[in-house]
């Protein structure tokens, strides 16, 4: 009865820090002005983007070579046009669909599958532990770049096969993470005191363990989005990614490249977007590195 009592007080005591703790990052939020404008922005280009379908008024698609190579501010283009006549601005937005749609549900997935591998290998350890351990070994020999590039050359091109190859690139890192922090928790009095009231391995893993070490995964999940929507650029600039006419920063910069010199806008405009978005994710991910360590909240 008393070791009853001790996990449901463990329990309560759990969700009350984590209330406490929304609370304390909000608060931390507020006080941050950088990070908080970061965020907001973040916020405006992500519903931008989601609208920018029904809200942009440039052209997107269609060739109007009577104002090829505009100069920004000029004939109502604020960010000018392309060698086709299509608007600069207009596509930056529109692409940055491609680049958050990429850089989230990438991350989501490679956060699923690496954190329910790093759960199983953590809890049971034996021949699971090191069948996980060696593939995850084997795909960190390679660069990560590279690997999605190479999945992403074998799968075929478009949106969804950048997603799935950014996955399997990336999963690794939340496996170890995970596994580390598992291999600790699985020793805890809360995790003993569950499997002595006869508590399954799914509910010790998932309702235990599990909200114990979300902390380092959200702040690597957060950091990963930059990585991934770099990624993607890169491979949509190699032309391994997106395909034109649909708008995408990486290749918008590859086909701005070789007008580099006389339409400097063409390669400025997506790249300052691609610059920005990854310094604010980058930032905001530093903040929660920060905010969710209780070694360093003043």
């Amino acid at each position: 009865m008393s070791t009853q009592a001790e996990t449901i007080a463990a329990a309560a005591e759990l969700r009350a820090r984590n209330r406490a703790g929304w609370r304390y990052m909000l608060r931390e939020l507020l006080r941050d002005k950088i990070v908080l404008i970061m965020v907001i922005f973040l916020v405006v280009l992500s519903m931008a983007a989601i609208l920018s379908p029904w809200i942009l008024t440039g052209n997107l698609f269609d060739p109007d070579y009577g104002v090829a190579r505009v100069p920004p501010f000029t004939e109502g283009h604020i960010g000018g046009t392309d060698q086709l006549g299509r608007d600069v601005f207009s596509r930056t937005i529109y692409g940055a669909r491609i680049s958050l749609l990429v850089g989230s549900v990438s991350v989501l997935i490679a956060a699923v599958v690496g954190i329910t591998a790093g759960l199983m290998a953590g809890y049971y350890g034996g021949w699971i532990d090191s069948v996980i351990m060696r593939i995850v070994d084997v795909h960190l020999a390679f660069p990560f770049i590279l690997l999605a590039l190479t999945i992403n050359a074998i799968i075929g091109l478009g949106v969804r096969n950048i997603i799935i190859s950014l996955a399997i690139a990336g999963w690794v890192e939340y496996a170890r993470i995970a596994r580390g922090e598992v291999l600790v928790m699985r020793e805890r009095e809360f995790t003993q005191a569950a499997r002595l009231m006869g508590a399954s391995n799914g509910r010790i893993i998932w309702k235990h363990i599990f909200p114990n070490i979300t902390t380092p995964l959200l702040v690597t999940a957060t950091l990963q989005v930059a990585q991934f929507i770099i990624a993607e650029a890169s491979i949509s600039f190699l032309g391994f990614g997106v395909q034109p006419p649909t708008p995408a920063w990486g290749s918008m910069i590859s086909e701005g490249f070789a007008n580099i010199w006389s339409s400097w806008w063409m390669i400025a405009v997506p790249g300052i977007a691609l610059a920005l978005v990854v310094l604010a994710v980058n930032l905001v991910g530093d903040w929660l590195r920060d905010v969710l360590d209780p070694r360093l909240r003043r």
